[in-house]
């Protein structure tokens, strides 16, 4: 049986959405034993969209795996004096936790190692001899370069530069090519279910928008939005309020199903969510962030490609004018975009060979 063990950013939720598509490609394989390493909230987020059959085969291991971004309370906005000190502690601790977590790679008999930006893995997985795939569309070296003094991205850069292995998903920072190289693929996001989404539709004769911030963020001041000729589903910590909105709880879990069900998504412009709506067909507007390096990427080559278009949070206030922003976009130019969990899951298993 191969043992392969998956290290996930527990920074958001999208580095574990994103992965467990590929992790149940892998289950498809009737020899391989999954572990995944990641938030506590995020594995019981994972349990949630794994059937009972793949839940025996993968074992989970709750730890802290990433800093990611540390953000102004009520805000969007990076708290850079807090997440430089977050980050000179995470990478003073570094080569300890790589040293222990290369001891229990061997000791549990690893055949593979996928990384989704925890970099403390890519040193562990060097030192106990298992070979790495590096999964992504960023590296926090160029993301943090932008905030952190340069002895902390480039101890950032230094441990993204051992990568052998990277897959590139589409939509990914030029920037990360500086220390990371690899084929790209397409895009990865959990599965839809059609009739799921039919039920969802049905009753709303008037187009139906999801809002979603994730859940990491939130804004802290309500918008009426009952005059707006439209139906809202949205996350909670979504700002909207009126008798059209409808709000889905975090416990469910497949609110990948209210995308494919809207005709509309705005969310921030995390790649989770993003290739959810591309492979649904679905136009988005993306929330600004011009601080965000990823952020300010992939809004502005879906932009070029008329599937998206930026806006601030006061636009929701202007909900008729960002509908007939939405009319305006080519939804048709997503489907360039597919499924690449398959294809990924290939490449571990040849890894392994």
């Amino acid at each position: 049986m191969k043992r392969i063990c998956f290290y996930l950013s527990d920074h958001g939720f999208g580095h574990i959405a994103r992965n467990l598509p590929i992790v149940c490609r892998l289950l498809e394989r009737a020899d391989a034993h999954v572990f995944l390493v990641c938030g506590a909230a995020h594995l019981r987020f994972a349990e949630q969209n794994l059937t009972q059959v793949e839940q025996g085969r993968v074992t989970l291991r709750p730890l802290h795996t990433d800093v990611g971004w540390i953000l102004r309370e009520g805000t969007l906005l990076v708290d850079a004096p807090l997440l430089e000190a977050a980050a000179t502690a995470f990478l003073r601790k570094l080569p300890e936790r790589a040293r222990s977590e290369a001891r229990w790679l061997r000791d549990n008999r690893m055949d593979a190692v996928v990384c989704d930006m925890p970099i403390w893995s890519i040193e562990a997985a060097r030192q106990a001899g298992v070979p790495l795939l590096y999964i992504g569309n960023f590296t926090w070296a160029e993301l943090y370069r932008e905030y952190l003094p340069e002895t902390i991205w480039q101890g950032y850069a230094a441990e993204y530069a051992k990568i052998g292995h990277a897959l590139l998903y589409a939509l990914h920072n030029t920037e990360m090519l500086e220390w990371v190289r690899g084929p790209e693929v397409s895009m990865v996001a959990r599965p839809f279910h059609l009739e799921v989404a039919r039920r969802i539709r049905k009753g709303h004769t008037r187009p139906v928008v999801f809002v979603s911030l994730g859940m990491s963020a939130a804004f802290q001041e309500p918008i009426d939005v009952s005059g707006a000729a439209c139906d809202f589903y949205t996350t909670p910590g979504v700002p909207l309020a009126g008798g059209n909105v409808i709000i889905v709880p975090y416990s469910v879990p497949n609110s990948q199903d209210y995308v494919l069900a809207a005709n509309y998504v705005i969310s921030k412009a995390g790649w989770g969510t993003v290739a959810e709506a591309l492979l649904a067909g679905k136009p988005m507007a993306l929330f600004a962030r011009d601080s965000i390096l990823e952020d300010r990427t992939t809004i502005r080559l879906l932009e070029n490609e008329n599937l998206a278009f930026s806006i601030e949070p006061d636009d929701l206030k202007q909900m008729d004018t960002m509908l007939a922003r939405f009319s305006r976009l080519d939804a048709k130019q997503a489907k360039k975009y597919h499924d690449s969990s398959e294809e990924i899951a290939q490449y571990i298993w040849n890894l392994m060979q």
